[in-house]
Order: C-alpha cells, then structure tokens, then sequence
C-alpha cells in the first residue's frame, strides 16, 4: 500500500522549503549567471522537516518529501527567470537601442505564473516518454532520490547508505566552501582564455558518476573542438563579434582603445568608460575569449541539439503515440488509479492558460495575441530538446532554448522588445519543463504517484514568480545590475535581441554554413546510435550543448564519467551498492553551501 502523499507536513513543509530557498536563488543566479541543484538541497532540508513534525511515520516519508522536493523546485525553476527581469534591465542600458521597457513586480509575478504553468502541462505530456527511455539519466533526480531515501531509511543498510551519503556531502562542502568561500583551491588552467581547465567541483564529478561514459566522452570532444577551433575563429571573428554589441557613437573610441592592446586599471576612466559602453570590449583586451566564441557557437550548437532531439522523437513516433493513448485512459490498469494528468484536462488548461498569456503579453508589452500563440507553438519541440539534453548531460540548456526562439520569433517580428519577450516566455516554459521531468524521476525511484507531483509543481510556481518580483528590485537597488550583480545569462539574452533586429546580419562570419553542417551531423548522429547501433557514435545532445558549456564545467563530468567506468570494471559490486549514494552526496553538498549558506554568508558580508 502506497503511504500517503498529502499530509499537512508534506503541504507545509513545501511551502517553507520552497520559499526559503526560491528567495535566496535569484541573488546565486544573478551573481553567477547559473543557478546551482536545488533538488538535493531540498531533500535535506525536507528530509529535516520531517524528522521534527513526522517522526512517527519514519520510514513512510519518502514520497512526502518527494513533495517537499517537487514544490522546491517548481519554485526555483521560476526563480531562475530573473535573468529575464536582467535582460529587460540591460536592455534599458543598452545606448544603442531606443526602446525601454520597465516591468513592474505584479507584470513579472503573473507573466512568470501563466508561461510557467504552461510549461508544467506540455512536460507532463510527455513524462513516459523521457522516464522510460533508458537514455535519459536525469542525474539529478537520481541523487534528489537516493538523498530521499536513504534519509528515510531505518536498519544496517540504511546505516551504511547514510555514512556513504554523509562521506560525500562532508566533501562536497569542505571542497566548495575552500574554492568559493575562501577561495583558496584554485583552477587547474588547461586553456582558461576560452574557460577550459579543471574546476574542482563535486557536484560535476557526482554527475560525470551517474552519466554513461559515452555522453562523459562526448561532453569532453566538444570542449576539445572548443579549444582546436577558439584560436581561429576569434581571428575569423571575434572582433566583428564584439562590434556588434557596442552603439554607434562609441564604437571609434572603442575601437581606438582595442588597437592599442593595452588594458586600462580597474577603476581608472578608461576601464569605467569600456565598462558602460565597450561590451566585451574588455572581454577582448584580457583575453578572455569564452564569453566571445560563445557567441558563434551558440548556432552551431543549438542548431545540432534541436535536430538531434527531434530526429529522436520522430524515431519513437510509436511509443509517443501510445503514451497519448494511455492519458486517455481513466484509471490505471494495474493500480485502479490515474497515474497521470488526463490528456483532457491537460488541453483544455493549456489552451485557457494561453489565453490568459496572450492577454497579459498584450496589455503588459503590446505584443499582438497571434505571436504569443506562435511563440508557445514552437516551444513545444524546444522543450522537448531542452528536456533531452537535461536527461542527457544534467545541465538543462534553458537560456540556449530561449536564444533558439529568439531566432524563430524573428521570423514574426524585428521587434526588439517582442523578441525579448518571447524569451522570457520560451525561458520559463523550458524552465519548468526540466525541473517537473527531474521530479518524475525522482518520483519514479521514491514511489510517487505522478499526477500528484504534476499539480504540486503547478501549484508553487507563484512562489518562485513572487520571489523574483519582490527580490530583483530590492537586489538591483542593493549591488547594481551590471556592477555586483553580472547577470551574464540576462546580458546574452538582451544582446540576442538586439542581434535578431538585424536580421541575417547577426550571424558572425562562418556561423551559418557551419550551422548548416551541424543540424545535418545531429540528424546523422542519432540515426547511427538508433538505427545503426553505432553506440560508439558521440551522443549529439551532449557534444552540441558542451560546445557553449565552460570547459571548466565539462573536464569534471567527463573526468567523474571515466572514474565510474573503471569504478565498475575493477569493483562491480561495490560500484552498484555506493555509486548512486556516494554521487548524491557530492552533489548535495555541494549544492547545500552554494545554493544556501554561501549566498546567506555572502550577503550578510561575512565572506566575500
């Protein structure tokens, strides 16, 4: 008999925990430009809120905390949008554009509610189709699971899971707070113009532990390709690249400043003026060429990744299709229960939400009804590649999403205020798309019945929206957008839309033919793993989306991929009794200091 799910411990616990951490995301995101696991994090500190209000159904609380981890990241998942409050703010600075758009708290709170929950239904549309595919890890589900459930374990094996979990979260935090708090472990440099080296994160070991060795591998040959090509397509490139984001009436100074090669001093007024009107003026003089080359192959990339994906769903078209047949059914047939959200409901509640988006993007932005309707038409196979390249890789390629329909919106329209609005919407739709496939997962491994987990994602996804519109302003009044607070995923998104104004002008010299290419090798790619049975074939999700992830991030995950490959040749059974165990504690330790007590330490001024 299934425990029950819904209790007040579960409810409360998720609204607490959810707050709690949603509140302090957009400072870790804004600060970073990335947002750190959450769903690890969650499960220790549901796994702690039970212990105190549900002691005596110990051993039952797996599938509560579930909840508790479900309602954390449904919230975070929103919270992570305030990269577009960011992108709407550099869009404001940016001299070269006309158009300022401001949006208050109440338009970001319900604009990040409706495009969120639309998210939410279009991923539980297709829960069996990624849950049941061998292929689609979802590492982090793994370990928010295994987390669950060893803290929920009672007897000797459960002793020895938890001395495990508590081995590897004890190094994820010693590791993390030595780098980030004291910043005294520093990065092994392999090539660190273009950001590749090895970063000493347990968090992307534990990861590289849980992936295959093929997709560790394939992540590793597009840093590679990275690195063999950097050099020549900066001389190709780059500085029509860095021209395109700097205003007219400063781009002869500028240029002046970038052909004496020399570096103005932090703080002197040539450093401040490269600061305010330069772009990545400064990016170019230092030396620091990953935030450049990105820009070039972000095309290529999204390019492989979109064709991949859909080359794959394609190949399943049966499975798919039985997977719509069962949301028809009413109940389950094995448990007398629906497991999942009807397909009904699922559609009726789409297309109202829909419209209440279109109204609001309507009265909130002026963008006509019909491109809200287009933009949400072809999000659908975006999120359905976001979500492969998540299940994949366990880096969720959200903001490259938003960027692809970008590109197709400008197809619709050159405006660029409408275009960064499409974003925002593709950005949190893809958001919550991942984040809900990660729970199914871990509800999968803990128990959960899916349906309840789908409308407890949809239910907290005002508490992530409420955490941006209340924390943005109060954060940008604090550190400055741009000074202490970077934003760098909101600043791509701005100049992405300043770009597609221009029409095929955007692409840098090289990009397109090179795109071309790449959306051919994902289709051929993936027809070789599947229908060839060539497994040695690289996995085209994981190389296209290592082509605009840091090096630094990748040289980890492969390195944790490899170590798990031998781990499982030399000591098999030892490999499947701690692998998963010892991962997750790498994983939430590291995502315990980082996403929690680190940003507390930080904005208190007790570290810096």
């Amino acid at each position: 008999m299934r425990p029950k799910e819904i209790t007040w411990q579960s409810l409360v616990g998720a609204f607490v925990v959810s707050t709690l951490i949603a509140m302090s995301y957009p400072y870790i995101v804004l600060k970073l430009g990335m947002g750190p696991n959450v769903s690890v994090l969650a499960a220790f500190l549901g796994a702690l809120f039970l212990m105190a209000t549900a002691r005596r159904t110990r051993g039952q609380n797996a599938v509560r905390n579930n909840i508790i981890q479900t309602a954390a990241t449904s919230a975070t998942s929103t919270a992570f949008m305030c990269v577009v409050a960011a992108a709407f703010g550099y869009l404001n600075m940016n001299e070269s554009v006309s158009l300022k758009v401001h949006i208050t708290p109440w338009q970001m709170f319900s604009w990040l509610s409706l495009s969120g929950t639309i998210g939410v239904l279009i991923a539980a549309l297709f829960r069996r189709y990624f849950i049941d595919d061998p292929e689609m890890i979802f590492a982090d589900g793994v370990a928010a699971a295994e987390t669950i459930n060893v803290l929920d374990t009672t007897g000797s094996e459960g002793g020895r899971k938890m001395r495990t979990l508590g081995f590897g979260a004890v190094v994820g935090v010693a590791v993390a707070f030595i780098r980030d708090g004291l910043h005294k472990l520093a990065t092994v440099p392999l090539m660190m113009r273009f950001s590749i080296g090895l970063d000493w994160s347990p968090l992307s070991f534990g990861t590289g532990l849980l992936i295959s060795l093929n997709v560790g591998l394939s992540m590793l040959a597009g840093t590679i390709l990275v690195a063999l090509l950097g050099p020549q397509i900066m001389h190709l490139a780059g500085l029509q690249i860095v021209q395109q984001g700097i205003a007219p009436q400063y781009l002869n100074q500028v240029m002046d400043f970038i052909r004496s090669g020399a570096v103005p001093l932090p703080d002197s007024p040539e450093w401040l003026f490269l600061t305010q009107h330069g772009g990545m003026a400064l990016n170019y003089l230092r030396g620091n060429h990953y935030p450049i080359i990105m820009l070039w192959f972000m095309w290529p990339a999204t390019a492989m990744m979109i064709t991949a994906s859909l080359t794959a769903v394609l190949l399943k078209w049966r499975s798919i299709t039985r997977m719509f047949q069962s949301l028809s059914l009413k109940k389950s047939s094995t448990t007398g229960r629906r497991e999942d959200v009807s397909l009904k409901t699922i559609v009726w509640l789409t297309l109202a939400l829909t419209a209440f988006l279109a109204y609001v993007q309507h009265e909130h932005f002026g963008m006509p009804i019909w491109q809200t309707v287009m933009s949400i038409v072809f999000s659908l196979p975006l999120i359905l590649v976001g979500v492969r390249v998540l299940g994949e890789t366990n880096q969720g390629p959200v903001s490259l999403m938003a960027n692809a329909l970008q590109a197709v919106f400008r197809l619709f329209s050159p405006h660029v205020g409408h275009n960064l609005v499409a974003a925002g919407m593709a950005g949190d739709i893809n958001s919550q798309g991942e984040g809900t496939m990660q729970v199914y997962r871990t509800g999968q491994l803990v128990g959960s019945t899916p349906r309840v987990l789908t409308w407890i994602q949809f239910s907290f996804i005002p508490v992530g929206a409420a955490s941006v519109a209340i924390m943005y302003p109060l954060l940008v009044q604090r550190y400055g957008l741009g000074e202490g607070l970077a934003a760098p995923t909101g600043l791509k998104l701005a100049n992405m839309a300043v770009l597609m104004s221009k029409g095929l002008s955007a692409f840098p010299p090289g990009a397109l033919a090179w795109t071309v290419v790449a959306a051919i090798a994902g289709v051929f790619l993936t027809l070789g793993k599947s229908i060839g049975k060539q497994a040695w074939l690289p996995s085209a999700a994981a190389f296209g989306f290592a082509l605009i992830l840091p090096g630094l991030l990748n040289v980890p995950i492969a390195l944790g991929a490899v170590c798990g490959w031998w781990w499982k040749k030399v000591a098999p059974e030892h490999y499947d009794r701690h692998r998963i165990t010892l991962a997750s504690g790498f994983i939430g330790g590291e995502a315990l200091i980082a996403g929690l007590l680190l940003p507390i330490l930080f904005y208190f001024g007790i570290i810096r």
